[in-house]
Protein backbone atom coordinates (compact mmCIF):
# COMPACT_ATOMS: atom_id res chain seq x y z
CA UNK A 1 0.00 0.00 0.00
CA UNK A 2 1.53 3.25 -0.92
CA UNK A 3 0.36 4.53 2.29
CA UNK A 4 2.85 5.74 5.30
CA UNK A 5 0.53 3.91 7.22
CA UNK A 6 0.15 0.21 7.07
CA UNK A 7 -2.83 -1.83 7.81
CA UNK A 8 -2.10 -3.08 11.08
CA UNK A 9 -0.80 0.97 12.10
CA UNK A 10 -4.83 1.64 10.72
CA UNK A 11 -6.40 -1.44 13.19
CA UNK A 12 -4.37 -0.05 16.28
CA UNK A 13 -5.88 3.90 15.14
CA UNK A 14 -9.10 2.54 14.48
CA UNK A 15 -9.85 0.84 18.10
CA UNK A 16 -7.97 3.50 19.81
CA UNK A 17 -10.88 6.00 18.25
CA UNK A 18 -13.05 3.21 19.73
CA UNK A 19 -11.99 3.14 22.94
CA UNK A 20 -12.00 6.99 23.38
CA UNK A 21 -15.54 7.50 22.56
CA UNK A 22 -16.55 4.36 25.36
CA UNK A 23 -16.41 1.54 23.00
CA UNK A 24 -16.73 -1.40 25.34
CA UNK A 25 -13.82 -3.54 24.99
CA UNK A 26 -11.43 -1.45 22.66
CA UNK A 27 -8.07 -0.28 23.85
CA UNK A 28 -6.06 2.99 24.11
CA UNK A 29 -3.26 2.35 22.44
CA UNK A 30 -1.67 6.02 22.38
CA UNK A 31 -2.52 9.59 21.48
CA UNK A 32 -4.76 10.26 18.38
CA UNK A 33 -3.03 12.67 15.55
CA UNK A 34 -6.16 14.21 14.76
CA UNK A 35 -9.59 15.79 16.61
CA UNK A 36 -11.36 13.15 17.80
CA UNK A 37 -14.25 15.44 17.95
CA UNK A 38 -14.83 15.51 14.17
CA UNK A 39 -17.55 13.28 12.64
CA UNK A 40 -14.91 11.84 10.13
CA UNK A 41 -11.89 12.73 11.73
CA UNK A 42 -10.26 9.08 10.80
CA UNK A 43 -10.85 9.82 7.08
CA UNK A 44 -9.39 13.43 7.24
CA UNK A 45 -6.42 12.04 8.94
CA UNK A 46 -6.43 9.63 5.98
CA UNK A 47 -6.51 12.04 3.25
CA UNK A 48 -3.78 13.86 5.38
CA UNK A 49 -1.21 10.80 5.74
CA UNK A 50 -2.03 8.63 2.24
CA UNK A 51 0.08 9.62 -0.77
CA UNK A 52 -2.16 11.55 -3.15
CA UNK A 53 -1.82 9.77 -6.31
CA UNK A 54 -2.40 6.77 -4.40
CA UNK A 55 -5.74 7.75 -3.80
CA UNK A 56 -5.93 9.23 -7.38
CA UNK A 57 -4.96 5.95 -8.55
CA UNK A 58 -8.32 4.19 -6.57
CA UNK A 59 -10.84 6.94 -7.54
CA UNK A 60 -10.51 7.99 -3.46
CA UNK A 61 -12.46 11.31 -2.83
CA UNK A 62 -14.02 11.98 0.15
CA UNK A 63 -17.37 13.69 -0.18
CA UNK A 64 -18.18 16.88 2.00
CA UNK A 65 -21.04 16.88 4.78
CA UNK A 66 -23.17 19.55 2.83
CA UNK A 67 -23.49 17.40 -0.11
CA UNK A 68 -24.18 14.39 2.07
CA UNK A 69 -26.37 16.14 3.73
CA UNK A 70 -28.23 16.94 0.23
CA UNK A 71 -28.50 13.83 -1.26
CA UNK A 72 -29.77 12.27 2.17
CA UNK A 73 -32.74 15.12 1.53
CA UNK A 74 -33.18 14.69 -2.26
CA UNK A 75 -33.66 10.76 -1.91
CA UNK A 76 -35.98 11.42 0.66
CA UNK A 77 -34.38 9.14 3.23
CA UNK A 78 -36.58 7.61 5.86
CA UNK A 79 -34.52 5.97 8.71
CA UNK A 80 -36.92 3.31 8.93
CA UNK A 81 -35.80 2.17 5.43
CA UNK A 82 -32.11 0.24 5.13
CA UNK A 83 -29.56 2.19 3.27
CA UNK A 84 -26.29 0.91 1.82
CA UNK A 85 -23.11 2.49 0.00
CA UNK A 86 -21.38 0.17 -2.24
CA UNK A 87 -18.26 1.88 -2.31
CA UNK A 88 -18.45 3.19 1.47
CA UNK A 89 -14.89 5.35 1.70
CA UNK A 90 -14.74 6.24 5.47
CA UNK A 91 -18.80 5.98 5.30
CA UNK A 92 -19.64 9.36 5.33
CA UNK A 93 -23.05 9.02 3.57
CA UNK A 94 -23.34 5.65 6.29
CA UNK A 95 -22.72 8.32 8.86
CA UNK A 96 -25.32 10.81 7.50
CA UNK A 97 -27.76 8.25 7.68
CA UNK A 98 -26.91 7.04 11.36
CA UNK A 99 -27.63 10.50 12.28
CA UNK A 100 -30.87 10.12 11.09
CA UNK A 101 -31.68 7.47 12.57
CA UNK A 102 -30.22 8.52 16.20
CA UNK A 103 -32.30 11.59 15.65
CA UNK A 104 -35.59 9.09 15.16
CA UNK A 105 -34.22 7.07 18.49
CA UNK A 106 -33.72 3.82 16.51
CA UNK A 107 -32.56 0.94 18.82
CA UNK A 108 -29.58 -1.13 17.92
CA UNK A 109 -31.00 -3.81 16.33
CA UNK A 110 -32.61 -1.62 13.74
CA UNK A 111 -28.97 0.36 12.90
CA UNK A 112 -27.62 -3.29 12.35
CA UNK A 113 -29.98 -5.00 10.26
CA UNK A 114 -30.58 -1.61 8.22
CA UNK A 115 -27.07 0.11 7.74
CA UNK A 116 -24.61 -2.09 5.07
CA UNK A 117 -21.26 -0.71 3.69
CA UNK A 118 -18.60 -2.31 1.47
CA UNK A 119 -15.68 -1.15 -0.16
CA UNK A 120 -12.56 -2.89 -1.95
CA UNK A 121 -9.55 -1.12 0.38
CA UNK A 122 -9.47 -2.81 3.92
CA UNK A 123 -8.27 0.68 5.21
CA UNK A 124 -11.34 2.01 4.44
CA UNK A 125 -13.57 -0.67 5.80
CA UNK A 126 -12.37 -0.28 9.34
CA UNK A 127 -12.50 3.23 9.27
CA UNK A 128 -15.89 2.98 8.70
CA UNK A 129 -16.83 0.76 11.37
CA UNK A 130 -14.66 2.13 13.77
CA UNK A 131 -16.98 5.78 12.66
CA UNK A 132 -19.88 4.20 12.95
CA UNK A 133 -19.01 2.56 16.42
CA UNK A 134 -17.55 5.90 17.66
CA UNK A 135 -20.88 7.83 16.83
CA UNK A 136 -23.07 5.49 18.56
CA UNK A 137 -20.98 4.84 21.69
CA UNK A 138 -20.68 9.14 21.49
CA UNK A 139 -24.44 9.31 21.49
CA UNK A 140 -25.30 6.78 24.34
CA UNK A 141 -25.40 3.97 22.59
CA UNK A 142 -24.23 0.73 24.78
CA UNK A 143 -21.49 -0.38 21.71
CA UNK A 144 -19.13 -3.52 22.41
CA UNK A 145 -16.12 -4.15 20.44
CA UNK A 146 -18.08 -7.26 19.35
CA UNK A 147 -21.09 -5.64 18.13
CA UNK A 148 -21.33 -6.92 14.88
CA UNK A 149 -22.12 -3.93 11.28
CA UNK A 150 -22.55 -4.76 8.07
CA UNK A 151 -19.69 -3.36 6.86
CA UNK A 152 -17.84 -5.44 4.71
CA UNK A 153 -14.30 -5.36 2.06
CA UNK A 154 -15.92 -6.40 -1.25
CA UNK A 155 -15.46 -5.64 -5.02
CA UNK A 156 -19.76 -4.61 -5.35
CA UNK A 157 -19.09 -4.87 -9.13
CA UNK A 158 -18.06 -8.13 -9.12
CA UNK A 159 -20.94 -9.02 -7.36
CA UNK A 160 -23.15 -7.57 -10.40
CA UNK A 161 -21.82 -9.22 -13.24
CA UNK A 162 -22.56 -11.76 -15.31
CA UNK A 163 -25.60 -13.62 -14.87
CA UNK A 164 -25.35 -12.87 -10.83
CA UNK A 165 -28.72 -11.37 -9.34
CA UNK A 166 -27.66 -9.51 -5.77
CA UNK A 167 -28.27 -11.54 -2.59
CA UNK A 168 -30.13 -8.57 -0.94
CA UNK A 169 -31.25 -5.13 -2.32
CA UNK A 170 -31.98 -1.79 -0.67
CA UNK A 171 -34.66 0.86 -0.08
CA UNK A 172 -32.09 3.79 -0.49
CA UNK A 173 -28.23 3.65 -1.81
CA UNK A 174 -26.24 6.62 -1.31
CA UNK A 175 -22.47 7.18 -2.39
CA UNK A 176 -19.60 8.88 -3.96
CA UNK A 177 -18.28 6.64 -6.66
CA UNK A 178 -14.94 5.74 -7.42
CA UNK A 179 -14.15 8.12 -10.54
CA UNK A 180 -11.55 5.93 -12.31
CA UNK A 181 -11.11 4.15 -15.79
CA UNK A 182 -12.35 0.94 -16.00
CA UNK A 183 -10.92 -2.66 -16.62
CA UNK A 184 -12.06 -4.49 -19.39
CA UNK A 185 -12.99 -7.38 -16.81
CA UNK A 186 -14.95 -5.25 -14.59
CA UNK A 187 -16.80 -2.32 -15.63
CA UNK A 188 -20.35 -3.52 -16.86
CA UNK A 189 -19.74 -2.13 -19.96
CA UNK A 190 -19.19 1.25 -18.91
CA UNK A 191 -15.55 3.48 -19.56
CA UNK A 192 -15.37 4.80 -15.89
CA UNK A 193 -16.23 2.91 -13.07
CA UNK A 194 -18.21 5.67 -11.77
CA UNK A 195 -20.67 4.95 -14.46
CA UNK A 196 -20.52 1.27 -13.54
CA UNK A 197 -21.51 1.88 -9.72
CA UNK A 198 -24.54 4.09 -10.75
CA UNK A 199 -25.95 0.80 -12.87
CA UNK A 200 -24.70 -1.63 -10.10
CA UNK A 201 -26.58 0.78 -7.56
CA UNK A 202 -29.83 0.28 -9.43
CA UNK A 203 -29.53 -3.44 -9.49
CA UNK A 204 -28.87 -3.05 -5.77
CA UNK A 205 -32.18 -1.05 -5.20
CA UNK A 206 -35.33 -2.61 -4.04
CA UNK A 207 -38.17 -2.06 -6.61
CA UNK A 208 -38.91 1.51 -6.17
CA UNK A 209 -35.78 2.20 -4.07
CA UNK A 210 -34.33 5.46 -4.47
CA UNK A 211 -30.56 6.40 -5.15
CA UNK A 212 -28.04 9.38 -4.38
CA UNK A 213 -24.95 10.19 -5.83
CA UNK A 214 -22.32 12.81 -6.36
CA UNK A 215 -20.71 12.22 -9.79
CA UNK A 216 -18.79 13.26 -12.75
CA UNK A 217 -20.88 15.36 -15.71
CA UNK A 218 -19.07 13.65 -18.55
CA UNK A 219 -22.04 11.18 -18.95
CA UNK A 220 -24.18 13.87 -20.34
CA UNK A 221 -22.52 13.46 -23.72
CA UNK A 222 -19.08 11.43 -23.24
CA UNK A 223 -18.50 9.58 -26.38
CA UNK A 224 -18.36 6.29 -24.78
CA UNK A 225 -20.97 6.76 -22.19
CA UNK A 226 -24.06 5.64 -24.50
CA UNK A 227 -25.16 2.89 -22.04
CA UNK A 228 -25.47 5.20 -18.87
CA UNK A 229 -27.29 7.99 -20.63
CA UNK A 230 -29.67 4.86 -22.11
CA UNK A 231 -30.74 3.82 -18.49
CA UNK A 232 -31.07 6.96 -16.82
CA UNK A 233 -33.16 8.12 -20.18
CA UNK A 234 -35.66 5.26 -20.65
CA UNK A 235 -34.63 2.30 -17.91
CA UNK A 236 -35.17 4.71 -14.43
CA UNK A 237 -37.66 7.57 -13.08
CA UNK A 238 -34.17 10.08 -13.13
CA UNK A 239 -35.82 12.27 -10.68
CA UNK A 240 -32.89 15.72 -9.87
CA UNK A 241 -29.87 16.48 -12.20
CA UNK A 242 -28.21 19.32 -10.19
CA UNK A 243 -25.22 20.86 -10.92
CA UNK A 244 -22.64 22.08 -9.12
CA UNK A 245 -21.40 25.49 -10.22
CA UNK A 246 -17.19 25.87 -8.48
CA UNK A 247 -15.75 22.28 -10.53
CA UNK A 248 -13.15 23.08 -8.13
CA UNK A 249 -14.55 23.90 -4.54
CA UNK A 250 -16.61 20.29 -3.84
CA UNK A 251 -13.63 17.52 -4.10
CA UNK A 252 -9.89 19.50 -3.58
CA UNK A 253 -7.31 18.42 -6.18
CA UNK A 254 -10.76 17.53 -8.57
CA UNK A 255 -11.29 19.15 -11.61
CA UNK A 256 -14.11 17.30 -13.13
CA UNK A 257 -17.48 18.84 -13.07
CA UNK A 258 -19.93 17.29 -10.98
CA UNK A 259 -23.84 16.41 -11.17
CA UNK A 260 -25.52 15.44 -7.99
CA UNK A 261 -28.08 12.82 -8.97
CA UNK A 262 -30.85 11.51 -8.18
CA UNK A 263 -33.20 8.55 -9.14
CA UNK A 264 -35.90 5.93 -8.31
CA UNK A 265 -35.27 2.87 -9.49
CA UNK A 266 -39.01 2.37 -11.54
CA UNK A 267 -39.80 2.72 -15.14
CA UNK A 268 -40.37 6.94 -16.56
CA UNK A 269 -43.39 7.78 -15.17
CA UNK A 270 -43.55 11.77 -14.62
CA UNK A 271 -43.22 14.22 -17.21
CA UNK A 272 -40.98 16.62 -15.04
CA UNK A 273 -37.44 16.26 -13.82
CA UNK A 274 -35.88 18.72 -11.14
CA UNK A 275 -32.46 20.90 -12.19
CA UNK A 276 -30.68 23.42 -11.23
CA UNK A 277 -27.24 24.20 -9.15
CA UNK A 278 -25.40 24.12 -5.93
CA UNK A 279 -23.11 26.85 -5.05
CA UNK A 280 -20.59 25.40 -2.95
CA UNK A 281 -18.64 28.41 -2.47
CA UNK A 282 -18.26 29.19 1.51
CA UNK A 283 -22.10 27.99 1.55
CA UNK A 284 -24.01 25.28 0.16
CA UNK A 285 -26.65 26.59 -1.37
CA UNK A 286 -29.41 25.06 -4.36
CA UNK A 287 -31.65 26.86 -6.46
CA UNK A 288 -33.45 24.29 -8.41
CA UNK A 289 -36.91 23.84 -10.63
CA UNK A 290 -39.10 21.55 -12.60
CA UNK A 291 -38.83 21.01 -16.15
CA UNK A 292 -40.41 18.97 -18.89
CA UNK A 293 -38.06 16.19 -18.91
CA UNK A 294 -38.08 15.93 -23.21
CA UNK A 295 -35.91 19.33 -22.65
CA UNK A 296 -33.34 17.46 -20.90
CA UNK A 297 -33.87 13.90 -22.51
CA UNK A 298 -33.94 15.67 -26.01
CA UNK A 299 -31.64 13.60 -27.91
CA UNK A 300 -30.65 9.82 -27.64
CA UNK A 301 -26.90 10.69 -27.31
CA UNK A 302 -27.00 13.64 -25.29
CA UNK A 303 -28.58 14.97 -21.62
CA UNK A 304 -28.65 18.63 -21.61
CA UNK A 305 -28.96 20.25 -18.18
CA UNK A 306 -29.52 23.59 -17.59
CA UNK A 307 -28.71 24.94 -14.60
CA UNK A 308 -31.24 28.06 -14.75
CA UNK A 309 -35.25 28.33 -16.45
CA UNK A 310 -33.52 30.80 -19.16
CA UNK A 311 -31.72 28.29 -20.05
CA UNK A 312 -34.15 25.85 -20.36
CA UNK A 313 -35.95 28.11 -22.91
CA UNK A 314 -32.85 28.15 -24.70
CA UNK A 315 -32.43 24.23 -25.26
CA UNK A 316 -36.20 24.28 -26.37
CA UNK A 317 -35.84 27.44 -28.80
CA UNK A 318 -32.41 25.47 -29.78
CA UNK A 319 -32.78 22.31 -29.93
CA UNK A 320 -35.91 21.37 -30.16
CA UNK A 321 -37.36 24.12 -32.25
CA UNK A 322 -37.15 22.15 -36.08
CA UNK A 323 -33.57 23.69 -36.74
CA UNK A 324 -31.46 21.57 -38.79
CA UNK A 325 -28.56 19.70 -37.55
CA UNK A 326 -24.93 20.31 -38.56
CA UNK A 327 -24.65 16.81 -39.01
CA UNK A 328 -27.59 16.92 -41.72
CA UNK A 329 -26.49 20.14 -43.31
CA UNK A 330 -24.02 19.02 -45.71
CA UNK A 331 -21.03 19.52 -43.41
CA UNK A 332 -18.69 16.78 -42.04
CA UNK A 333 -17.44 17.53 -38.68
CA UNK A 334 -14.09 15.69 -38.28
CA UNK A 335 -11.62 14.99 -35.72
CA UNK A 336 -8.02 15.82 -36.99
CA UNK A 337 -6.62 12.61 -37.88
CA UNK A 338 -2.97 12.86 -36.87
CA UNK A 339 -1.95 11.09 -34.21
CA UNK A 340 1.40 12.33 -33.28
CA UNK A 341 2.78 9.83 -31.47
CA UNK A 342 1.69 7.00 -33.61
CA UNK A 343 3.46 9.37 -37.22
CA UNK A 344 6.73 10.31 -34.80
CA UNK A 345 8.90 9.15 -37.40
CA UNK A 346 7.25 11.01 -40.37
CA UNK A 347 7.36 14.18 -38.35
CA UNK A 348 10.08 17.10 -38.81
CA UNK A 349 10.68 20.74 -38.89
CA UNK A 350 11.78 20.35 -42.62
CA UNK A 351 9.84 22.52 -45.18
CA UNK A 352 11.13 21.24 -48.20
CA UNK A 353 9.07 19.34 -51.09
CA UNK A 354 7.92 15.97 -49.50
CA UNK A 355 6.77 17.86 -46.65
CA UNK A 356 3.17 19.87 -45.62
CA UNK A 357 2.34 22.10 -42.56
CA UNK A 358 1.76 20.54 -39.42
CA UNK A 359 -1.39 22.09 -37.38
CA UNK A 360 -1.70 22.36 -33.60
CA UNK A 361 -4.27 23.91 -31.33
CA UNK A 362 -1.69 26.79 -30.52
CA UNK A 363 -1.77 27.96 -34.10
CA UNK A 364 -5.43 28.17 -33.37
CA UNK A 365 -7.72 30.96 -31.04
CA UNK A 366 -11.12 32.52 -31.89
CA UNK A 367 -11.57 33.87 -35.30
CA UNK A 368 -7.75 33.60 -35.75
CA UNK A 369 -5.30 31.41 -37.71
CA UNK A 370 -1.67 31.88 -36.92
CA UNK A 371 0.58 29.70 -39.01
CA UNK A 372 3.81 31.32 -37.57
CA UNK A 373 2.87 30.73 -34.01
CA UNK A 374 5.72 28.32 -33.00
CA UNK A 375 5.36 25.60 -30.11
CA UNK A 376 9.28 24.11 -29.30
CA UNK A 377 7.87 20.68 -29.01
CA UNK A 378 5.93 20.50 -31.61
CA UNK A 379 7.01 19.37 -34.92
CA UNK A 380 5.96 22.33 -37.59
CA UNK A 381 5.93 19.63 -40.60
CA UNK A 382 5.18 16.16 -41.66
CA UNK A 383 6.71 13.72 -44.13
CA UNK A 384 3.70 13.51 -47.61
CA UNK A 385 4.13 9.94 -48.82
CA UNK A 386 1.29 7.02 -49.26
CA UNK A 387 1.07 6.20 -45.77
CA UNK A 388 0.21 9.90 -44.61
CA UNK A 389 -1.67 10.73 -47.64
CA UNK A 390 -5.12 9.98 -46.82
CA UNK A 391 -4.60 11.85 -43.19
CA UNK A 392 -4.03 14.86 -45.57
CA UNK A 393 -6.76 17.79 -45.60
CA UNK A 394 -7.05 19.65 -49.19
CA UNK A 395 -9.97 21.68 -49.19
CA UNK A 396 -11.65 24.71 -46.96
CA UNK A 397 -11.60 24.08 -43.46
CA UNK A 398 -13.03 25.79 -40.18
CA UNK A 399 -10.80 24.40 -37.38
CA UNK A 400 -11.27 24.41 -33.65
CA UNK A 401 -9.95 22.90 -30.03
CA UNK A 402 -11.00 19.99 -28.90
CA UNK A 403 -9.49 20.87 -25.20
CA UNK A 404 -10.96 23.19 -23.69
CA UNK A 405 -11.66 24.66 -19.56
CA UNK A 406 -14.60 25.77 -17.89
CA UNK A 407 -13.29 28.82 -16.50
CA UNK A 408 -12.38 29.99 -20.30
CA UNK A 409 -14.94 33.04 -21.49
CA UNK A 410 -15.25 30.26 -24.63
CA UNK A 411 -15.23 26.87 -24.25
CA UNK A 412 -14.90 26.93 -28.02
CA UNK A 413 -12.16 28.70 -30.24
CA UNK A 414 -12.46 28.39 -33.77
CA UNK A 415 -10.74 30.15 -37.01
CA UNK A 416 -11.00 29.35 -40.81
CA UNK A 417 -7.92 27.75 -42.41
CA UNK A 418 -8.20 28.15 -46.61
CA UNK A 419 -7.18 25.54 -49.15
CA UNK A 420 -3.22 25.30 -49.26
CA UNK A 421 -1.81 24.21 -52.66
CA UNK A 422 -0.21 20.61 -51.53
CA UNK A 423 -2.60 20.02 -48.62
CA UNK A 424 -1.78 20.20 -44.65
CA UNK A 425 -2.09 17.93 -41.85
CA UNK A 426 -3.85 18.54 -39.00
CA UNK A 427 -3.48 17.20 -35.14
CA UNK A 428 -5.65 15.19 -33.09
CA UNK A 429 -6.67 18.11 -30.62
CA UNK A 430 -8.07 19.51 -33.41
CA UNK A 431 -11.52 19.00 -34.90
CA UNK A 432 -12.66 20.62 -38.12
CA UNK A 433 -15.49 21.26 -40.46
CA UNK A 434 -15.56 20.96 -44.13
CA UNK A 435 -19.03 21.65 -46.52
CA UNK A 436 -19.33 18.30 -48.33
CA UNK A 437 -21.31 19.99 -50.99
CA UNK A 438 -22.26 23.39 -52.53
CA UNK A 439 -25.74 23.97 -50.94
CA UNK A 440 -23.88 23.44 -47.18
CA UNK A 441 -23.51 26.75 -45.39
CA UNK A 442 -21.08 28.63 -45.73
CA UNK A 443 -17.88 28.13 -43.62
CA UNK A 444 -17.81 31.47 -42.68
CA UNK A 445 -21.16 31.65 -41.27
CA UNK A 446 -20.10 28.22 -39.26
CA UNK A 447 -16.63 30.25 -37.75
CA UNK A 448 -19.33 33.06 -36.18
CA UNK A 449 -21.35 30.68 -35.23
CA UNK A 450 -18.31 28.01 -33.38
CA UNK A 451 -17.31 31.48 -31.63
CA UNK A 452 -20.88 33.28 -31.17
CA UNK A 453 -21.75 33.49 -26.78
CA UNK A 454 -24.90 31.50 -28.22
CA UNK A 455 -23.27 28.09 -28.63
CA UNK A 456 -20.72 28.34 -26.08
CA UNK A 457 -23.63 28.94 -23.83
CA UNK A 458 -25.24 25.72 -25.40
CA UNK A 459 -22.16 23.99 -25.39
CA UNK A 460 -21.76 24.16 -21.65
CA UNK A 461 -25.10 22.85 -21.29
CA UNK A 462 -24.25 19.96 -23.23
CA UNK A 463 -20.93 19.24 -21.92
CA UNK A 464 -19.12 17.88 -19.02
CA UNK A 465 -16.03 17.33 -19.12
CA UNK A 466 -12.89 19.40 -21.17
CA UNK A 467 -13.44 17.39 -24.34
CA UNK A 468 -14.85 19.52 -27.29
CA UNK A 469 -16.22 16.25 -29.18
CA UNK A 470 -16.66 16.38 -32.90
CA UNK A 471 -19.98 14.40 -32.25
CA UNK A 472 -21.35 17.05 -29.81
CA UNK A 473 -20.77 20.07 -32.70
CA UNK A 474 -22.66 17.77 -35.16
CA UNK A 475 -26.43 18.06 -33.35
CA UNK A 476 -25.47 21.78 -33.17
CA UNK A 477 -28.79 23.93 -34.89
CA UNK A 478 -28.40 25.55 -38.06
CA UNK A 479 -30.69 28.71 -38.14
CA UNK A 480 -33.64 28.41 -40.82
CA UNK A 481 -32.19 31.99 -41.51
CA UNK A 482 -29.17 30.95 -42.51
CA UNK A 483 -29.17 33.72 -45.12
CA UNK A 484 -29.39 36.84 -42.74
CA UNK A 485 -25.89 36.09 -41.13
CA UNK A 486 -24.57 36.19 -44.78
CA UNK A 487 -25.50 39.98 -44.62
CA UNK A 488 -22.41 40.42 -41.85
CA UNK A 489 -19.82 42.42 -43.11
CA UNK A 490 -16.24 42.92 -42.56
CA UNK A 491 -16.94 45.29 -39.57
CA UNK A 492 -19.12 42.90 -37.75
CA UNK A 493 -17.19 39.64 -37.70
CA UNK A 494 -16.19 40.20 -34.03
CA UNK A 495 -19.52 41.08 -32.63
CA UNK A 496 -22.24 39.42 -34.82
CA UNK A 497 -23.85 38.56 -31.57
CA UNK A 498 -27.61 39.86 -31.63
CA UNK A 499 -27.57 39.05 -35.67
CA UNK A 500 -27.08 35.21 -34.29
CA UNK A 501 -29.43 35.76 -31.74
CA UNK A 502 -32.24 36.86 -33.58
CA UNK A 503 -31.92 34.22 -36.29
CA UNK A 504 -32.60 31.95 -33.28
CA UNK A 505 -35.87 33.72 -32.87
CA UNK A 506 -34.31 35.05 -28.71
CA UNK A 507 -36.05 36.86 -27.08
CA UNK A 508 -34.30 40.63 -26.02
CA UNK A 509 -34.31 39.14 -22.39
CA UNK A 510 -32.75 35.45 -23.89
CA UNK A 511 -30.47 37.51 -25.43
CA UNK A 512 -29.25 39.71 -22.62
CA UNK A 513 -29.05 36.93 -20.57
CA UNK A 514 -26.35 35.29 -23.34
CA UNK A 515 -24.46 37.95 -23.43
CA UNK A 516 -23.71 38.79 -19.42
CA UNK A 517 -22.55 35.42 -18.43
Amino acid sequence: MDNKLQLQDWLVLCETYEATHGVIGAKIHGALPFDQNKLDGLGEHYCKVTNKEYRSGHGQFFTPKEIVQYLIRSTQYSPDQSVADISCGSGRFLLGALEEMIEKSKDIHHIQKSIYGFDIDPVLVRITLANIRGLLARKGYKISIKDKFHIQQADMLEKTGGLFEPEIRFDCILGNPPYLKASPKLNLGHPNLYASFVEAGIRYLKPGGVLGYIIPKSFVSGAYFHRIRDILTNQVSTEELVTIFERDKAFMDVLQEQILLTLKNKCPSKDSITVGTAITNGKFEVKKFDISRDIVFWNADIICVPETELDAALIKKCFKNGFKKVADSGLRVSTGPVVAFRRKQYLSDETGKDYRPLYWPHHVSRFTFNPKKEHKSRPKTMKDCATTAPEKLEQDAVVFKRISAKEQKYRIEAAMIKKQKCGLFLENHLNYIVREHESAPSLDIIELLLNSSLWDRLFRLINGNTQVSAGEIRAFPIPHKIEHLKKIDDSDRRDPEIKIHEAYGLTKRESKYILQR
